[in-house]
């Protein structure tokens, strides 16, 4: 497949569809299963997140005045409000820490939600388990910042690869979505702490 570098459209079309996602997954989540089905790089990615130009190592926040939300929805065909709560509002950035915080048996499905960025939010809304911010094997904590770093290592420590998780995350064709115990614990959550944004 070729890519068109100056859009994040591919020449002869991309592998993507919106049944892989479950409710209110982050964008991190979403690249990284758009980067694996499609064997992008994280610099092709990151080089057409953003308002305006970016340095692709530096990135961008992943907060709605940084991300262009618009081309997401139309080059993922996305619902625009699915890509809008895919990332943090602003007033929520400062409460959310520098920090990429994950659940261990979440990654382990392929699954990150933005709600596990929310700081007030100590533990994993579906899981119960404490949500982590190192890697447990070299101790790196990554930024939560779209960029190259992160993007290409999906469900990876960007500093020493090891995995996230206990396992690699099923892959996107094979994953089930989630119960509807977990669909209600993880909205419910998510409306507690986005419901005025």
């Amino acid at each position: 497949m070729l890519f068109d570098e100056r859009a994040l459209t591919p020449s002869f079309g991309y592998v993507f569809d919106p049944k892989w996602l479950d409710p209110f997954e982050s964008i991190v989540s979403i690249l990284w299963k758009l980067a694996r089905m499609n064997r992008l790089s994280g610099q092709a990615i990151t080089t057409q997140l953003a308002k305006s130009d970016i340095d692709p190592y530096e990135g961008v926040a992943a907060c709605r005045s940084e991300v262009d939300l618009c081309r997401l929805h139309l080059t993922l065909g996305l619902p625009l409000k699915l890509v809008w709560d895919s990332v943090l509002p602003d007033a929520l950035q400062a409460t959310a820490g520098n920090h990429f915080r994950y659940c261990r048996k979440c990654l382990c499905r392929g699954y990150h939600s933005v709600v596990h960025q929310v700081g007030t939010n100590k533990c994993c809304p579906v899981h119960g388990d404490p949500l982590e911010i190192a890697c447990r094997t070299c101790g790196a904590k990554a930024p939560y910042r779209l960029n190259v770093a992160l993007l290409d290592a999906p469900y990876r420590c960007g500093n020493c690869g090891h995995l996230y998780g206990a396992s690699p995350p099923v892959s996107s064709r094979n994953m089930r979505p989630f119960n509807k115990k977990a669909r209600i614990a993880i909205t419910r959550l998510r409306w507690s702490y986005f419901a005025y944004f």
